[in-house]
């Protein structure tokens, strides 16, 4: 998107927005004020609108959906791309264009060469020329060979750098915040959303579970870490898959995972934790060299829900204490901080 306005209208337009950010608990970060300025200059509605219903939902505007108003209305994921990966792609097709463009005229000259030694050896008998002749098509074959290989490896080298790209395209694309064995966010996300909700000027029911794989340790020791990854692998598929916005899971240690789920109260927490711990429970896994199938994943889960003015950390301390209820009362249950 284009801001076209003149220095006084955008002077206007940061005034409106940045008391908006500090009554909403908005973080001071140039992606928000590119987005609060759209708001307050009210140039896309429908950006306006969702924000609206957020605060009127959230009290604020949590930074993940911020992110992803910001993604859907002010930039387009072209613009998201990798600048300098595009201009290197442009470069090789430019090299390529280069050396294909010098690989036929080589070729074309390679066949008029060709077209005028076919009419010398018709028109000349003498053992001489002929001699020329064939050394002159030996020397050019010699010659639109070379030119021909270098085209050839010009194309493999360009395979090669066009996958080093896409790898590398691939991994700055790859979200620092994403746990990569389990595929969700990373406790840093976690803090960032709970320490704003936590600082709104509205309060709004907001549950904590925080769940812990039992014996997780032990079931490392006696299968190995790379089935213990599997496991948490597993995990992560199934929060995801369980864990509908604005509920968000992450992995927020070890096999420790938490998911804050903004609008609810410790009630709803706890059927969804119920659900999801005798879904965990249900989990089969087979060894694939004994074929052993593998039914002891169980885990433990607490639950709190923040009360008015409770800090971040009080909110993630009563939950814990829940959970560790729970582990103490014999594992693979669920209880809810009082």
């Amino acid at each position: 998107m284009k801001f076209a306005e003149n220095t006084t209208q955008s002077a206007e337009y940061l005034r409106q927005a940045i008391p908006l950010m500090v009554k909403y608990n908005i973080p001071p970060n140039p992606l928000n004020y590119a987005l609060w300025y759209t708001y307050v200059s009210n140039r896309i509605p429908s950006l306006n609108f969702q924000i609206d219903q957020t605060l009127d939902t959230y009290g604020t505007c949590p930074t993940l959906l911020g992110e992803q108003m910001f993604r859907e209305h002010v930039i387009n994921d072209e613009i998201a791309n990798s600048d300098q990966t595009q201009n290197q792609l442009i470069a090789l097709t430019q090299n390529l264009h280069r050396q294909a463009a010098h690989a036929a005229k080589n070729t074309s000259d390679y066949g008029a060469m060709l077209d005028d030694s076919l009419t010398a050896l018709n028109q000349n008998d003498s053992n001489h020329n002929i001699e020329k002749i064939i050394n002159r098509l030996a020397e050019n074959t010699l010659s639109i060979s070379e030119s021909t290989g270098l085209f050839q490896k010009q194309i493999t080298d360009a395979q090669t750098e066009i996958l080093a790209l896409k790898a590398e395209l691939q991994k700055t694309r790859q979200d620092a915040r994403i746990d990569p064995l389990t595929g969700l966010y990373n406790r840093r996300v976690f803090n960032t959303e709970l320490e704003q909700v936590a600082g709104a000027s509205k309060h709004t029911n907001t549950a904590l579970i925080m769940l812990d794989i039992d014996h997780f340790k032990k079931f490392n020791d006696d299968y190995g870490h790379l089935m213990g990854d599997k496991v948490l692998q597993y995990f992560g598929k199934l929060l995801k898959a369980e864990c509908k916005e604005p509920a968000l899971p992450v992995r927020f240690g070890g096999e420790e995972f938490a998911i804050l789920m903004i609008g609810h109260n410790e009630e709803d927490a706890a059927i969804f934790a119920e659900n999801l711990r005798q879904k965990i429970q249900a989990i089969r896994i087979k060894q694939k060299k004994s074929g052993k199938i593998i039914s002891s994943i169980t885990a433990s889960f607490g639950i709190s829900k923040r009360t008015e003015n409770e800090s971040a950390e009080q909110l993630i301390e009563r939950a814990d204490k829940a959970l560790y209820l729970a582990k103490n009362s014999g594992r693979n249950q669920v209880k809810i901080a009082p």
